[in-house]
């Protein structure tokens, strides 16, 4: 059965959390492994309101991503102008769509 794997943070400096990266860093011994996540999405906030605050931490996950030749980063949720503890709240429509990724996924 396939999986999904959903990441989500914060985007700081343009770029995508150390803890992220981290986590990235401690998931290559899968590389050799029967690893069964397939799907990767990909919910990321930050405190700029422009799409392309996303670009380079998304690149870097693909990145990843291009590693693991049974998966695929099938898209990201963004939430822009969200900077603040407890905030994603106020912008319903990104959790909306971040609802909506979850409906999506088996």
């Amino acid at each position: 059965m396939a999986g999904n794997l959903t990441l989500d943070g914060g985007i700081h400096y343009y770029e995508m959390s150390g803890q992220m990266k981290v986590l990235l860093d401690r998931l290559n011994p899968l590389y050799k492994a029967d690893y069964k996540f397939r799907d990767i999405y990909m919910i990321a906030t930050a405190a700029e309101n422009e799409e392309s605050a996303f670009e380079k931490a998304y690149n870097g996950l693909q990145g990843w991503v291009d590693c693991f030749e049974k998966a695929a980063l099938k898209g990201i949720v963004t939430g822009m102008g969200i900077g603040d503890a407890n905030d994603a709240v106020n912008h319903t429509d990104v959790m909306k769509k971040a609802y909506a990724l979850g409906n999506r996924l088996e």
